[in-house]
């Protein structure tokens, strides 16, 4: 059995680019900067709009933060010198740095470089992004250091994710004026709420032809799990995708939950069939409680190509029309897959 790992949702929801943790301080001796603080047109601002999902644990509300770690620094009346620095703070188990910084002025790359550091008391990790040319007044680069990544189960549940804020000040000093920079909250995100969350496994028969030298595999069971903690929002559903000129029926003919027989009430939702897909979609009576497992027992009615095929659809097993996505957890597992038939 080979039971590949397909995810289609993560739970850092990727949308538009915003704004992390961030500080701007200025370098050397002489310039117009040699204040404690950045001049008053020197300014942080967010880079996009849209947030992403992070949950935070059981009965709360999710979370909303940065997708990316990016941040424009507009100084409409000032020049930045050689030497000007932009530090972004981010939490690790959120985020992950770029190989590289990377800081644009418009449709250039200004000349940079970054250093990447972690405190050991916070456990917050700074990345620090150093300008190696002046920039005119007016130029507002652009700088990115490092994107949102998924948290696979089981850590998906970021207790205590620490809040974006920036600071402005000199290079020798310590950054003053620190505040928030959490993006807006959308109202989509819902209020106080349980994760949930289900993974997709099975087992696979291979259907042979040509005297056993082309195969192609098909879902014989699937298998739902509950992994919680909360129950599952809506009766799980899922679709079957298989190749029409290897396969023609499919059917739902056994169902157990906990091991016990279970009237799933298996209803077919949907039947799509072209020169290239054979899809079912389908519903069961089942809302999955956390340790939950359903165990699904599929009846497939193969054909006998005369041949090799041109091309083939790999078969998935997928989860569909489940709800609440926003606080559905990250298992990694929500769909299946084989791509290891002999077609040609």
């Amino acid at each position: 059995m080979n039971d590949s790992k397909v995810t289609r949702r993560q739970v850092l929801v990727l949308g538009g680019i915003t704004l992390g943790v961030a500080a701007v301080t200025v370098a050397g001796p002489g310039t117009a900067w040699a204040a404690a603080a950045a001049p008053a047109d020197v300014t942080l601002v967010p880079v996009g709009a849209s947030p992403v999902v992070v949950l935070p644990r059981v009965g709360v509300q999710p979370a909303a933060f940065p997708r990316q770690l990016a941040v424009q620094v507009r100084h409409a009346g000032t020049d930045l010198p050689a030497g000007t620095q932009v530090a972004v703070a981010y939490d690790p188990r959120l985020y992950s740095p770029l190989p590289g910084a990377v800081a644009t002025a418009g449709d250039r790359r200004v000349r940079a470089t970054s250093a990447v550091t972690t405190d050991p008391k916070t456990a917050l990790t700074t990345c620090t992004v150093t300008f190696t040319e002046a920039l005119p007044a007016g130029s507002e680069p652009v700088v990115v250091v490092g994107t949102a990544f998924p948290v696979l189960y089981p850590r998906d549940l970021v207790v205590g994710p620490v809040d974006a804020s920036a600071a402005v000040g000199h290079r020798h000093g310590k950054p003053r004026g620190r505040r928030s920079l959490q993006p807006g909250r959308p109202h989509s995100f819902g209020g106080v709420a349980t994760p949930w969350g289900l993974e997709v496994s099975g087992v696979w028969n291979r259907h042979a032809w040509a005297n056993g030298k082309r195969w192609y595999y098909y879902p014989a069971r699937i298998t739902l799990d509950s992994v919680g903690p909360g129950t599952a929002p809506m009766p799980a559903s899922f679709s079957v995708a298989l190749d029409p000129q290897v396969v023609s029926d499919v059917k739902i003919v056994s169902a157990r939950l906990n091991n016990k027989a279970y009237d799933a009430g298996a209803r077919l939702l949907s039947v799509t069939r072209t020169a290239t897909l054979f899809e079912t979609r389908w519903t069961t009576r089942a809302r999955l409680k956390s340790g939950d497992r359903l165990d699904l027992g599929l009846e497939v009615r193969t054909r006998k190509p005369s041949g090799d095929l041109p091309t083939v659809k790999h078969p998935t097993v997928a989860l569909i029309d489940m709800g609440n996505h926003v606080t559905q957890r990250q298992t990694g597992r929500t769909s299946m897959s084989r791509s290891d038939s002999a077609w040609t």
